[in-house]
């Protein structure tokens, strides 16, 4: 049976994962950034304490392609929440309960992600951030200078972005948090094309979605149902465990 401690984190879970199901399944108008377990897809880790996990961030560009005129042939570059070249990702984590290992941006040189920027400076106080301003000439090397708007790549398929791993600590429930703009941090949540004034943010709603990453560190991980299908509405664990 599930003991009295488990179904006590259970229940706290069913509160904190109200509204988020499972990563990469919808498919709203607007930009879609999710923190997300690369194990099964879902935005949620059951982990041991001391134990090694890695939580990817993954961006869905929107469906609102433009177009804008620069002086290159052709004079067309598409534009709008659907080729995106800018961005800034923004997380904070609880120290007390994940210590930050490493962080590494999307290898894929085909991806503009490539030369996105893992900023680490300030995880000590719980917080990574991440940075694209365009495309380098020379994949990831900002010394090379950024190519023009005609030339450069960008964010025009779904893909994680980046990905940071943590080394759990003390059991606990917590939050992978995506800073939004009511959060009054420095860098808000937010992507720009080539083309576009102002940025799209969750608050003009070029950003439809953004969704946390929850993390249970615990030691009873095996006899909690969310680490099984829970949090996608599958029930069949409840026979495993009885």
């Amino acid at each position: 049976m599930i003991n009295s401690r488990s179904i006590v984190l259970l229940c706290a879970l069913v509160v904190l994962w109200v509204g988020l199901g499972d990563a990469q399944t919808t498919t709203p108008p607007g930009i879609d950034v999710e923190v997300f377990n690369p194990v099964d897809g879902s935005n949620s880790f059951c982990v041991a304490p001391s134990q090694s996990f890695w939580a990817h961030v993954f961006v869905r560009p929107g469906l609102e392609v433009l177009s804008c005129t620069h002086s290159c042939s052709p004079p067309d570059v598409a534009g709008g929440s659907a080729n995106l070249a800018t961005g800034v990702i923004d997380l904070s984590f609880a120290t007390s309960m994940l210590h930050f290992s490493q962080a590494e941006t999307n290898p894929d040189p085909g991806h503009a992600a490539v030369d996105g920027l893992v900023i680490d400076d300030h995880t000590a106080e719980g917080r990574i951030g991440w940075a694209l301003a365009g495309d380098w000439n020379t994949n990831g090397d900002i010394t090379s200078g950024l190519k023009n708007p005609c030339d450069q790549l960008k964010i025009h398929s779904e893909a994680w972005v980046f990905r940071v791993q943590f080394t759990a600590q003390t059991e606990g429930i917590s939050a992978i948090h995506i800073r939004r703009q009511a959060d009054d941090m420095p860098f808000q949540l937010s992507f720009a094309d080539s083309c576009q004034s102002p940025a799209f943010t969750l608050g003009n709603g070029g950003i439809d979605e953004a969704v946390d990453g929850m993390v249970l560190v615990s030691t009873s991980c095996a006899a909690l149902l969310f680490s099984d299908g829970f949090e996608s509405g599958d029930t069949s664990a409840w026979t495993a465990h009885q």
